[in-house]
């Protein structure tokens, strides 16, 4: 009987451990990668609502310590660091045209990164944080096999 208790514990644990490195989220799906995806800004902490209507879709790439997309007018580029769920953006910068109803989406998204120290992906959503308060929300466009 002691031999089926330590065999039965021994099972429990290697599920436990096989689920906790699992890239499944809680609704079942395949959790995207962070970087070599494509993302789409849905919302920002700076802009109660809906997010106002830009030229271009507000989209972000990362890629082996390049960031770079389309602020909805300008396009930006920078650096940034990742270590587990920790995030830092670094000298991000953009272009400076003036698209109007543009701009305050692009600054809030500019001030998202300046604030950045972490990130949290649920299935095909992506959350900028800063601590615990969510700054940017993305949904991934595409994912890009390498």
């Amino acid at each position: 009987m002691k031999i089926l208790s330590i065999v039965l514990s021994g099972i429990a644990v290697t599920l436990a451990i096989a689920a906790c490195n699992s890239s499944m989220n809680a609704t079942g799906g395949t959790s995207h990668k962070l970087e070599g995806s494509s993302w789409k800004l849905t919302g920002l902490s700076t802009i109660t609502g809906e997010l106002p209507k830009t030229p271009r879709e507000v989209t972000m790439r990362l890629d082996t310590g390049r960031v770079y997309g389309s602020g909805g007018c300008n396009r930006y580029f920078g650096a940034y660091t990742l270590n587990g769920s920790s995030l830092k953006f670094n000298g991000v910068a953009s272009t400076k045209m003036f698209c109007q109803g543009a701009m305050e989406v692009e600054d809030g998204l500019m001030q998202s990164f300046n604030n950045t120290d972490g990130y949290f992906i649920s299935g095909k959503r992506l959350a900028l944080l800063k601590g615990t308060d969510t700054l940017a929300r993305f949904e991934v466009t595409k994912t890009i096999e390498k």
